[in-house]
């Protein structure tokens, strides 16, 4: 390990045990102990549902420009930009008091809203990695006599995914941070809990300590990010 990565893994120890130690609401029973640990799986399965959602219809929405059909490629666009051009809290409104107004559970809601905001980033990520491919490399398999989808999945998907992964671990890490919106329709998330504690103690230790619990977390996934672009790069 380097001398900057130390200091840097250093400062971060630092940083979390101070501010567990000191913003750590120690008034909670075990009850909203549960409670707070609770939400922050409500939390992760937003962010892992939401990403699964946003991989699997942005990869099909990326896959489908690229058949170049110009209708298709208009409502394709639109749909990227209306909900990269609208606010997340707007949508989840959208969607919780007019789309799904007659669903019990907001978590389904919040779920499918995320994941669809979410789907249109990772679009324009795998439709950048997908460009960033020398066209010749798609025209010499063209030329080999290799079907657009066989020259897409074998020679030019490959070369893209060191430049889609990590942008696409950066989307989960952004999403997870997106989370903390969800207390708008009434989702109990590790966000929404802290501000309900908070009410409840008349303290603000446990917006501070979330605030130390979303950058632990967040160090993590960066971290996470940084060890797959280094595998990338090595096999460049």
């Amino acid at each position: 390990m380097s001398k900057e990565n130390f200091f840097k893994l250093l400062f971060f120890v630092i940083v979390a045990i101070a501010g567990i130690y000191y913003t750590y609401p120690t008034e909670l029973n075990d009850a909203q102990r549960m409670a707070y640990i609770h939400s922050y799986g409500v939390t992760l399965g937003l962010t892992a549902g939401g990403i699964s959602i946003g991989i699997i219809l942005g990869f099909i929405l990326a896959f489908l420009k690229f058949l170049d059909i110009k209708i298709l490629n208009f409502i394709i666009d639109e749909y990227i930009d209306i909900l990269r051009g609208t606010p997340i809290i707007i949508q989840l409104l959208i969607f919780s008091v007019v789309i799904f107004a007659t669903w019990s559970d907001n978590f389904y809601v919040a779920l499918i809203a995320l994941g669809l905001n979410s789907s249109a980033y990772v679009a324009e990520i795998v439709r950048s990695g997908i460009n960033s491919v020398d066209k010749g490399q798609m025209e010499a398999s063209r030329a080999m006599g290799l079907s657009y989808y066989i020259s897409m999945k074998e020679i030019v998907f490959p070369q893209a995914t060191k430049n889609i992964l990590p942008a696409l671990a950066n989307e989960f890490i952004s999403l997870f941070k997106e989370t903390s919106v969800v207390g708008y329709i009434s989702v109990v998330d590790i966000t929404m809990q802290s501000k309900s504690l908070q009410a409840v103690f008349y303290n603000p230790k446990p917006i501070l300590f979330t605030g130390i619990v979303y950058y632990i977390s967040i160090k993590f996934f960066s971290f996470l990010v940084r060890k797959l672009e280094e595998r990338l790069r090595q096999n460049d």
